[in-house]
């Protein structure tokens, strides 16, 4: 029988941080539950926890995730609903540093290490399921020069790692990287931050900076991107004939902030399959159109081909 893992994928939570709380506790309940059932090894959070860095949402979301703690590991990033004044991302100051501090992880036997010190914005983390070894790179949305230069360092730091990026805007619902049409909507060059130093980088200059130059990248997740349920999936090859597969989900644009739909991300080792499943634990239902339950084959899965 084939070896299998799951990543636990939740993708904007920011309405049910702001009205349906229960919905977020919902998923992260079902997730510890079914945690050795389907053998799920890693969760993540793609970003926009919240609707508009306020404290109360901050509780919500805080208690929600808080589920998972000790229990299932998971990496979190922050997208431009989480940050500055109000969410309206002005700045990258967030009362996420409150709830989500680097001392609530630090201490846990996954957890790498920060870009910058007390500051949970760009995070690594390492796991191990079914004899693969895996770095979670969870990187800042719209994210620095610097920060991708620290990325870069920290794969090539970790040379036997097959690696998973996690960011909050990266893939375009259009299945190309946001940044690649000047039609794409939601120009990161509008947000404040866009002048602050360091610059930004989107979806393409996030691929041509650090994620094609890596071998041993296979996954990048993101969110953001906001329509009833808006989806899409690219894959890409890497400087060295590596593919990698580049996947959105966000499904706020539905009843009650997303009616509970998360990713199941299933790699099926020996096969060198992924298969991948939209499910919802609020309505105990699964959407299984093309967009949502699909599978990649030929995946090189295999830590022995490091």
């Amino acid at each position: 029988m084939s070896k299998s893992f799951t990543i636990a994928v939740l993708p904007d939570t920011q309405i049910y941080a702001e009205s349906f709380p229960e919905v977020f506790t919902c998923q992260t309940e079902w997730i510890a539950d079914n945690k050795d059932r389907l053998n799920i090894a890693f969760v993540l959070h793609e970003g926009d926890i919240t609707n508009g860095n306020a404290d109360y949402q901050w509780r919500n979301a805080s208690a929600s995730m808080g589920v998972l703690d000790g229990v299932v590991p998971y990496a979190i990033v922050m997208g431009n609903h989480d940050m500055g004044v109000g969410g309206t991302c002005d700045s990258r100051e967030s009362l996420f540093h409150t709830y989500f501090p680097v001392t609530r992880y630090e201490s846990l036997h996954t957890f790498g290490g920060v870009y910058e010190p007390g500051r949970l914005d760009s995070s690594y983390h390492l796991f191990t399921a079914e004899g693969v070894d895996w770095l979670v790179l969870a990187i800042e949305y719209l994210p620095r020069d610097t920060v991708l230069t620290w990325a870069n360092q920290v794969v090539a730091s970790h040379p036997g790692r097959r690696v998973i990026v996690l960011t909050h805007s990266y893939l375009f619902p259009d299945n190309t990287l946001y940044g690649n049409s000047a039609g794409h909507e939601w120009d990161p060059g509008a947000f404040p931050i866009a002048v602050a130093p360091g610059g930004i980088n989107n979806g393409v200059e996030m691929w041509d900076k650090f994620v094609r130059r890596h071998r041993t990248v296979s996954f990048v997740f993101g969110g953001h991107f906001m329509a009833a349920g808006s989806t899409g999936r690219l894959i890409g090859v890497g400087d060295h004939g590596n593919r990698v597969y580049q996947m959105l989900a966000n499904y706020q644009g539905l009843e009650n902030g997303g009616n509970g739909y998360m990713r199941l991300v299933t790699c099926h080792i020996g096969r060198g399959v992924v298969g991948v499943r939209t499910y919802s634990p609020f309505l105990d239902d699964y959407l299984t159109d093309s967009e949502n339950h699909f599978e990649f084959d030929h995946v090189d899965l295999d830590q022995r081909s490091l």
